[in-house]
């Protein structure tokens, strides 16, 4: 390898240090250069190389540009110490996860809002950081793997293993180093050891159960016996009464408190005595109230989501239709609560306002 050659690629080292973050290997390197080399220009080129280390090392202001170099063409752009340390944080990363910034159980929609969120500050076109285009391409592999259903399995199974073996080891530090040669990485970093080549996610061999598919089989085991416990409550004890006439319910009656009407068996009418007749209307009236409440809560919530996005758009036909939008559950609970002394089970004190705030929401 000739003179120049070897300058270059400790320009190179000193470059991938910087777009790192590890100031004090890129300084090191720097020195041990100036001692062996005599040429003016190259001298003036590691010199200002060294001095923009040291501005990033004092942390100033995040806002201020840095570059380009006039001496050498190592910094090619101008930079912000904010648009660096993106870069930095990128590179630094052992998995995907934490590329992203997501956790193991995150959704596709998280993984996708993640990305973007990330690829605006790192496009090429407004980061020119050193180090900018390999971050982007880490963000866009993360991503691909973790949309991709069988990708992300194969990834959590291959990592399970390896991520518990080397936890301090960054999977993308061999594609920074790529361009040294193994001859003078041994001479530099005597005590590193052999480093384990980048291996793609579909190409490592499953180690083990991962803790993602774990949980999952778990969490479709309790939800199958929860189900299976539903059902099986439902079968062996028939509802007493219902709110709709069917052929078991047949007799009309109405409660006496509130005169809700319900629908009974008259062979189980005959069955219950005064006391237990008025305890099994108390539980009616709460059951059809609370379903009453419930429906009111979504006529509500949709409401709302048709103002906010009336708002957001500034679609002021959509803010009328949201405006006018019937809630009749709201209105049945409010006129019910009118009724009853005490406003039997309405807790919400927005529910008894509900003519007054869509007169003010008019």
């Amino acid at each position: 390898m000739g003179v120049r050659q070897r300058r270059r690629l400790c320009v190179d080292r000193v470059v991938s240090d910087l777009s790192l973050g590890n100031y004090d290997q890129a300084l090191v390197r720097i020195n041990e250069a100036l001692a062996n080399i005599k040429d003016h220009g190259e001298i003036l080129a590691l010199l200002e190389l060294k001095n923009i280390i040291v501005r990033l090392r004092l942390k100033g202001d995040a806002q201020k540009t840095i570059g380009p170099t006039r001496q050498s063409d190592a910094l090619p752009h101008v930079f912000t110490p904010d648009m660096l340390d993106v870069v930095q944080k990128v590179l630094r990363c052992h998995t995907h996860y934490e590329v992203l910034r997501v956790s193991h159980h995150a959704t596709y929609s998280e993984v996708k809002r993640a990305y973007h969120k990330l690829a605006l500050r790192l496009h090429p076109d407004k980061n020119q950081a050193p180090g900018a285009e390999q971050a982007f391409r880490r963000i866009s592999e993360a991503a691909d793997c973790l949309t991709d259903c069988q990708k992300r399995i194969e990834y959590n199974l291959g990592t399970s293993l390896s991520d518990c073996q080397s936890q301090d080891r960054s999977e993308y530090d061999d594609y920074l180093s790529g361009s040294a040669c193994e001859e003078d990485e041994e001479q530099d970093e005597p005590k590193t050891g052999h480093r384990r080549p980048y291996q793609a996610a579909n190409q490592r061999k499953p180690q083990s159960q991962s803790l993602y598919q774990t949980e999952q089989l778990v969490i479709g085991v309790v939800a199958a016996l929860v189900f299976l416990f539903v059902i099986i409550h439902y079968i062996a004890a028939a509802p007493v009464y219902s709110f709709t006439p069917t052929r078991t319910h047949s007799l009309h009656r109405a409660t006496q408190a509130n005169r809700i009407a319900y629908y009974i068996s008259p062979k189980n009418l005959a069955k219950f005595t005064d006391q237990q007749l008025i305890k099994l209307e108390r539980e009616i009236e709460q059951v059809y109230i609370s379903d009453l409440k419930l429906k009111c809560k979504h006529e509500r919530s949709l409401r709302d989501t048709l103002l906010l996005r009336a708002r957001q758009t500034n679609n002021q036909r959509l803010l009328e239709q949201a405006v006018q939008m019937p809630t009749p559950a709201c209105q049945m609970v409010y006129e019910l609560g009118k009724t009853v002394q005490g406003s039997l089970l309405l807790e919400n004190p927005s529910l008894r306002d509900q003519p007054q705030q869509k007169s003010t929401t008019k």
